[in-house]
């Protein structure tokens, strides 16, 4: 859930929402949820409580629907006081009351009002063409969604990979410092030089290995993809932790030197 928020390790925002457009479903289908139920309703405390259940329970819905569907929990408040499952949580009750006694007794009258000055033609098109692009959306996201856990594979085997690679090379240059070690003997000086250069040998080909890595993770997911472990950093998958934090670390490193570029 959630909208554009500052991002926690970088000074940059992020659209926190599911959706790849400046909608946040959650929050609009939470709000038309108290319009139209709580539509006869106009005691503050009454809409405020009445609008907390509802957006809440649609939240419950919508994080139970997604892991069904897709084996993946976009957020999770676990660690948050009073939560339910890690589905929702006491501020988020709040805030959902909060805003949807606002946008009800305030925001939404007003809106109406300026909606009645238009001309109902030109407020037909505009809102099909709204509409159209809000499906065109949900598809890419669905399909963006739906392939996920297959990307999430595949960066896993790579990552994998790369790590057996760095492991059997790092084995080589000790082997070959062992070598050295029986044939020099006392000769500690060349040792030492040959010692130093396995150092640097390591450290380039790892800081080279890093670069390539960044490259790769950053191509098996497309923007979408990228954009949702980017906005859901509590995202929970069949995969490990360590391993989507791991992707995370390579596609913010990506996103570091191309900024710096």
């Amino acid at each position: 859930m959630g909208d554009a928020a500052q991002h926690r390790d970088e000074k940059r925002f992020v659209d926190r929402g599911i959706l790849n457009g400046p909608i946040c479903p959650i929050y609009g289908f939470g709000a038309m949820l108290a319009i139209f139920v709580l539509h006869n309703e106009h005691s503050l405390i009454a809409v405020f409580l009445s609008s907390g259940v509802l957006c809440c329970t649609l939240e419950y819905i919508t994080s139970w629907g997604i892991e069904k569907m897709f084996h993946m929990r976009l957020w999770d408040y676990s660690n948050k006081p009073f939560n339910i499952n890690g589905r929702v949580y006491l501020n988020g009750f709040l805030f959902f009351a909060a805003g949807c006694t606002v946008v009800k007794e305030w925001v939404q009258p007003w809106i109406d009002t300026q909606l009645d000055k238009i001309d109902p033609l030109t407020l037909n098109i505009v809102s099909i063409t709204l509409f159209i692009i809000l499906l065109a959306d949900a598809a890419v996201t669905l399909a963006g969604l739906t392939s996920m856990n297959s990307k999430l594979g595949r960066a896993e085997a790579y990552i994998k990979s790369l790590k057996q690679e760095q492991i059997a090379h790092l084995d080589v240059h000790i082997t070959s410092a062992d070598e050295h070690l029986e044939k020099l003997g006392e000769r500690a000086e060349q040792l030492g030089e040959r010692a130093g250069q396995t150092a640097t040998r390591i450290r380039e080909r790892a800081h080279t290995s890093g670069e390539e890595a960044s490259e790769k993770i950053h191509g098996i997911f497309n923007w979408q993809q990228r954009r949702l472990l980017d906005a859901y950093p509590d995202m929970r998958t069949e995969r490990s932790t360590s391993l989507m934090n791991t992707i995370r670390e390579q596609l913010s490193k990506y996103r570091r030197k191309h900024n710096a570029l």
